[in-house]
């Protein structure tokens, strides 16, 4: 390979042997010390030449995406096993409650409450619901979930009392409390803002 290496070199006007070339073969690493022999007997060997520092950043490109894949990945199973969690919880109360996780919800205003309104129908959204203080309530809704209901159970939620009025805003434009979100232009991970007095 070292003879085949500095033939190829002699046709660039870069000395490729002076970038500490890489030599890659069907996605495998071959060195310049490897024989002809050693690599198979094949009429024709096409062998890819990247120098060093090229290869390094492809190498680390790579492993980017691969961990930007893990990443996704492992999210993918945390909202599958939420969406699981819920609909079970869903399940056994018969329709008639919303589940809170007690490891998000009030440990402090970084952190998130998590509920689902039950009993819907159509398309899972998950939306985020703000308040004045900067405290934000994750919920998981259906399209056909009408804004009555989140600002219904967002007062239980937020322990504000019967005689709250909440009214939610959405691209600082009030919702109607009669529509549902099927309705909005809300989308997965949107975040509402809530006022009340």
């Amino acid at each position: 390979m070292e003879k085949a290496l500095k033939a190829f070199s002699d046709h660039f006007s870069v000395n490729v042997i002076a970038t500490d070339p890489v030599l890659m073969m069907n996605s495998m690493r071959v060195f310049p010390t490897s024989t002809m022999a050693s690599l198979g007997i094949r009429p024709v060997y096409y062998v890819s030449v990247y120098p060093r520092s090229v290869f390094n950043r492809e190498r680390e490109r790579e492993a980017l995406e691969r961990a930007r894949r893990a990443m996704e990945e492992e999210q993918a199973w945390r909202d599958l096993e939420m969406a699981q969690t819920l609909q079970r919880s869903v399940d056994a109360t018969g329709g008639q409650t919303l589940l809170v996780d007690d490891d998000l919800h009030g440990a402090d205003d970084s952190q998130m409450g998590l509920g689902m309104l039950p009993g819907g129908t159509g398309k899972s959204v998950r939306i985020k619901i703000r308040d004045k203080s900067g405290k934000d309530t994750l919920l998981l809704v259906t399209t056909s979930t009408t804004v009555q209901a989140i600002i219904d159970n967002y007062v239980s939620m937020a322990g504000l009392g019967d005689k709250a009025t909440v009214t939610l805003e959405f691209d600082d434009e009030r919702l109607d409390p009669g529509s549902t979100i099927g309705d909005t232009e809300i989308e997965d991970d949107d975040m509402l803002t809530a006022f009340w007095r």
